[in-house]
């Protein structure tokens, strides 16, 4: 095979060839790196709409109050309400659900959230469900009543009417509502793939759920450390009849709190699934009067508590409570309910105002170990019972009442008549001596 060296400007032309081809790779390398990057970036800005979409898609389909998130971008975290006080009050009510039998509508959960961002503090205050109360328009009722009567006067109407009753209860500006029914609870918990609470010793209910067969009829968990999803998560927090509704109170708050702690310790916002499965279920079983645009601002003030203290408190009928149980006749019979002390709410307001204080509440109501409420009836032949029970008591005092009053009239009779009777003595001495 016969061999033809190159010449020098053989070498030269070669030289441009290869560069040309390799500008040309160049060229071809970029070209493909911004298509990628095209597309990563087209993908990236699709999911970013997509989440954005939904996020506005459900706030806006639980707020009663309309508009979008696109709102917030010419709002301050100053226009949230509350913020220019230092101090947001949020009302959180817990319900069957619509067309649930039992009252679906009937707030079996009440519970104020009042938020200090600046103290880095919250406090949860819970009231009882049967608390006595006038309820604008519909005279006295029962408080867990409210939300039901104020949605016959329109969707949503039920939040606003109890947004006014718990003002007057507790005497502070309730700035935001949110309702949940208990398919939220359960499913959310769920979501969250359960939650730890801990118990100082075993837990029961052998009563409240037998009759419909709920929470498998009876309803326990051991002492300690307890992972629970979201049906015993449920049943856990409305089970009553073997403690008291002020007991169900502390468990509903310790729920929550074990609910706030996993979705932090997960990082759950960050998952773009799990916002996603919470989404369709807050959308669908969970309703409040902020605006969306407040909810996101709500949210970012969330979000910068770290590690906030959490003040825990129940409004109870304890002895160092600042409520009273009492007997009332209704066309349906004896019903059980509560009244504040003093038959006013100015100690409840007082504590209210001043939750953040701890020296200040210990002098309103003083630290009682270990909580001894008086007990609630769990039914109406417990109703009767107390109901002529406390007749029993009401005659028993009374008799006593007139027997004192007797004992103290004979007593009167008998001190005025050995008073007589030294006077006569008296006189007849005076007169022998005369004599």
């Amino acid at each position: 095979m016969a061999y033809y060296p190159l010449n020098k400007d053989d070498d030269k032309e070669i030289g441009k060839l290869n560069e040309t081809a390799s500008d040309d790779d160049k060229k071809l390398k970029r070209k493909k790196l911004k298509k990628i990057l095209l597309i990563v970036g087209l993908v990236l800005l699709l999911i970013g709409g997509v989440v954005f979409y939904k996020t506005s898609s459900f706030f806006s389909k639980i707020s009663s109050k309309g508009g979008g998130i696109f709102d917030s971008l010419l709002k301050s975290e100053d226009d949230l309400k509350g913020v220019s006080e230092g101090r947001i009050n949020v009302l959180i009510l817990g319900m069957r659900g619509q067309n649930m039998p039992g009252g679906g509508l009937l707030a079996d959960s009440i519970m104020v959230a009042s938020i200090k961002p600046d103290d880095n503090k919250v406090a949860l205050i819970s009231i009882p469900r049967d608390l006595h109360v006038e309820i604008p328009g519909h005279g006295t009722r029962k408080i867990n009543a409210t939300n039901a009567l104020g949605e016959e006067d329109g969707k949503d109407k039920g939040m606003e009417l109890m947004q006014q009753v718990i003002k007057n209860v507790t005497g502070l500006e309730i700035h935001y509502v949110i309702s949940a029914n208990f398919q939220a609870l359960r499913e959310i918990v769920d979501t969250l793939g359960g939650v730890t609470v801990h118990l100082e010793k075993p837990f029961s209910e052998s009563s409240q759920f037998v009759e419909g067969n709920e929470c498998g009829g009876v309803f326990s968990v051991p002492a300690g450390d307890i992972t629970l999803n979201g049906e015993k998560a449920l049943c856990y927090s409305r089970a009553r009849y073997n403690t008291s509704d002020f007991d169900r109170a502390r468990r509903q708050q310790d729920v929550l709190m074990a609910m706030k702690d996993k979705a932090l310790s997960i990082g759950v916002l960050t998952d773009f699934g799990k916002v996603n499965d919470m989404a369709n279920i807050v959308g669908d079983n969970i309703r409040t009067t902020m605006a969306p645009w407040e909810m996101q601002k709500l949210f970012g003030i969330a979000q910068k508590l770290n590690n906030p203290g959490i003040i825990h408190k129940v409004l109870d009928n304890s002895q160092n409570g600042l409520l009273y149980s009492t007997m009332l006749d209704t066309s349906d019979g004896p019903a059980y309910i509560l009244l504040p002390k003093g038959d006013n709410y100015d100690k409840i307001k007082e504590l209210c105002a001043n939750i953040f204080d701890e020296g200040a509440v210990n002098n309103i109501i003083p630290p009682q170990t270990p909580y001894q409420p008086v007990e609630e009836p769990k039914n109406a032949a417990d109703l009767k019972k107390k109901k002529k029970d406390s007749n029993v008591n009401s005659n028993t005092n009374s008799s006593n009442k007139n027997t004192n009053t007797t004992n103290k009239n004979s007593n009167t009779n008998a001190s005025s008549s050995n008073k007589n009777s030294n006077t006569n003595k008296n006189s007849n001495t005076n007169s022998k001596k005369k004599n």
